[in-house]
């Protein structure tokens, strides 16, 4: 491993590492400050939008990440692939942040929402959070992408996947356990690629900022919110669609498909705690008392 990468390794682990260390209490605190509590499925009242304070570490790294790019003079399409990680990151973050400021919390799912739009004529937060979603994906994949097919698969991997996390998030911790899965298949995909450019390195603070976040959700302390799932599901399908083959991409894509017709019919939370083994992985990691 090169000094240069070693380096960008350093600062993805490290910067999440020392803003969690420093910050994340005043984070919890300001949420609290501005009545970002919600109910969860227990009843219980738990602070929201955390994924807030996750964003904002693993952009802090990101950012630093960059500048060492630039001094290093590291190859323009590896730069071009940070800098458009970090702007759609934030975007996908900006419009989970409204979504999770908003106080139309009674319509829910997609057929919901646009039903509220058909029958009354009026965006919920969750349609202008799917507006403002698929927008970015697919401003994003343009600029990655200028073949239409390979760019109309990254727009959908991108636009679907944070409604994939936001689908588990109901739990706590699942939603990480799902992101977890996706960048090890990103990750792992462009780690094993042959004479690529070593893209994957972007998904670095991320995973770190949300390994540190993973004790608080588990123990049931705060909430992602839509801020942290539009943002780790972004991160996920930008980590699926600049490190996978594209006949993967279109495989992953058509099953997160599925998984958005298949949640309007079935329950997740019902289907895993009937099965063993997704029981067991979902219950890992939370303390007794919020089993």
């Amino acid at each position: 491993m090169d000094a240069k990468l070693m380096a960008l390794l350093s600062l993805g682990v490290g910067v999440p590492a020392v803003g969690h260390w420093l910050l994340f209490s005043a984070f919890l605190e300001k949420l609290r400050q501005r009545g970002m509590i919600r109910k969860n499925y227990r009843g219980e009242d738990v602070v929201t939008g955390g994924g807030v304070a996750l964003f904002c570490h693993a952009a802090a790294a990101q950012a630093a990440m960059l500048l060492v790019c630039l001094i290093a003079a590291e190859e323009p399409a590896m730069l071009r692939v940070g800098v458009l990680f970090l702007a759609g990151s934030a975007s996908m973050a900006f419009w989970g942040w409204l979504d999770d400021c908003s106080s139309d919390k009674a319509v829910k799912g997609f057929r919901g929402h646009l039903g509220a739009l058909w029958k009354e004529r009026r965006m919920t937060g969750g349609m202008w959070k799917a507006w403002g979603g698929g927008s970015t994906a697919l401003l994003v994949s343009l600029a990655l992408y200028g073949e239409m097919l390979p760019a109309l698969a990254a727009a959908g991997l991108l636009a679907l996947s944070p409604n994939v996390l936001n689908m588990f998030d109901l739990r706590p911790a699942r939603a990480l356990k799902v992101f977890a899965l996706l960048a090890a298949v990103a990750v792992g995909g462009g780690a094993f690629a042959a004479g690529a450019a070593p893209c994957w390195v972007w998904m670095v603070p991320v995973a770190a900022a949300a390994a540190l976040v993973f004790r608080h959700d588990a123990a049931g302390r705060l909430m992602l919110g839509d801020t942290g799932a539009n943002y780790l599901g972004f991160a996920a399908g930008f980590g699926l669609a600049t490190n996978l083959p594209l006949a993967v991409q279109i495989a992953i894509l058509l099953v997160f498909a599925g998984l958005h017709l298949l949640a309007e019919f079935v329950s997740f939370s019902r289907v895993i705690q009937s099965v063993g083994w997704l029981n067991r992985l979902d219950q890992w990691g939370r303390p007794a008392e919020t089993k």
